[in-house]
């Protein structure tokens, strides 16, 4: 017996789905939970990122001493410890939301689907040519808005690029799983219209992402929310997180290997002053975020297109 289109999916999707979340709602706003649970994990996750990070980084101010806010410098010791505190509070995040919401762990990962290792690796080199090429038409475009300097290859430069090879895909993974994987959704809860779910949860999410980087910047402030933004987008298109985390660990890697080649072998530092973002490149950039979303868009397209395909007729 031929089974109708959208009903067939619905059960397969419900059959996919884990205990206690919604297979009727796209990931991102998949489970629900009171409002007064949504606060709590609303005011913990930034709240935790920012004790863990206190907590942590105090060990690299008894080696270093301490830096200036405003022009953070980018050692091996600072990037190893924003590693782990971003890592630390996606654990615990994660451990509180699912018990807030009564849902599996892995319910901040993905949705009606199993997480695919496969999506990781497409979208992580996909994300690493689409850097690359923004790379490029910065230095074509605004080479004066890099920042950069003399070219040079010391052993701090050697140095910052291993330990950000190994700590820069927590930082940016962690970020993800806590501002993506958990605080949308609970975000999300306090609606149950879909859509009024997930606007909102878009606008959460990307105004305390740019709370917890510190900077009153307009533009770094507005690159933050756009960032955020594609990267929600990204989980909603393809159902989990992988698109979105694959994004951030290619695009954190990279300039975090590339932006040290040109200090002339000396650390580099994060101006978050007022007046310090670079308009040019960060329009450069929002516009690299979009491009890797619609590059999401079709992949995950071709993804269902060859499902469809593969499906047996019964069940299409």
């Amino acid at each position: 017996m031929t089974v109708n289109t959208s009903e067939g999916q619905a059960d397969r999707d419900a059959a996919r789905a884990l205990p206690g979340t919604l297979p009727d709602r796209p990931f991102g706003v998949h489970f629900r939970m009171a409002r007064w649970k949504s606060l709590i994990v609303l005011v913990a996750i930034p709240a935790t990122l920012l004790l863990v990070q206190v907590i942590v980084f105090q060990g690299v101010v008894a080696i270093e001493g301490p830096a200036d806010p405003n022009r953070p410098s980018l050692t091996p010791l600072s990037i190893a410890a924003t590693g782990i505190s971003t890592a630390i509070t996606a654990v615990l995040m994660t451990m509180l939301v699912a018990a807030m919401a009564k849902v599996s762990w892995r319910a901040v990962f993905r949705h009606t689907r199993a997480f695919d290792r496969r999506r990781v690796g497409i979208y992580l080199l996909g994300s690493a040519v689409l850097v690359g090429l923004t790379l490029l038409a910065t230095l074509l475009i605004a080479p004066e808005s890099t920042g950069w300097g003399s070219f040079a290859v010391g052993a701090t430069t050697i140095a910052i690029i291993l330990v950000t090879l190994v700590a820069t895909p927590l930082q940016s993974a962690g970020e993800e799983i806590a501002f993506r994987g958990a605080l949308i959704p609970a975000a999300g809860s306090w609606f149950r219209n879909a859509r009024l779910a997930i606007a909102f949860a878009i606008l959460v999410s990307g105004a305390l992402f740019a709370l917890v980087h510190v900077s009153l910047d307009p533009w770094l402030v507005s690159y933050l929310i756009v960032f955020s933004a594609c990267t929600a987008a990204m989980g909603l298109i393809s159902g989990g997180l992988e698109a979105a985390m694959a994004f951030h660990v290619s695009n954190n890697v990279i300039a975090g290997i590339v932006n040290p080649l040109f200090t002339g072998g000396e650390a580099t530092t994060l101006n978050r002053a007022v007046g310090a973002g670079p308009g040019a490149n960060l329009i450069i950039l929002m516009v690299m975020n979009v491009l890797v979303v619609v590059m999401v868009w079709l992949v995950e397209r071709a993804k269902r297109s060859q499902a469809r395909e593969n499906a047996p007729e019964s069940a299409r």
